[in-house]
């Protein structure tokens, strides 16, 4: 995990300095639900970190749709072997008791 922290570190750091760097205001546009297209200008610095965060957010959702996925898969399978361990003591011949000396 450590590893894992210090990429998104480096990474944050490389991205903190371009956007630094490009403070100059850009013409965002885009189309709303009536095809009405609208224009406005914002620094450069928030269209990237807007686009990183929006970027992020899906990763987390795709990897908590696969947690959840495995966490199932995982259940599924807990409930088969109980099944199955249920269905082998059910199979299994009793032992006999031991037979000692003193029994006769």
């Amino acid at each position: 995990m450590p590893i894992k922290f210090i990429i998104f570190i480096i990474l944050s750091i490389i991205v903190a300095i371009f956007a630094v760097k490009n403070m100059d205001m850009v013409e965002v546009s885009f189309y709303d639900f009536r095809l009405n297209s609208h224009d406005f200008h914002v620094p450069l610095l928030v269209v990237i970190l807007v686009s990183l965060a929006f970027g992020f957010f899906l990763a987390w959702i795709d990897g908590w749709v696969a947690k959840m996925k495995l966490k199932a898969i995982i259940r599924q399978n807990n409930k088969t072997i109980e099944s199955l361990d249920e269905e082998l003591r059910k199979y299994k011949k009793p032992s006999l008791p031991e037979y000692t000396e003193s029994d006769r």
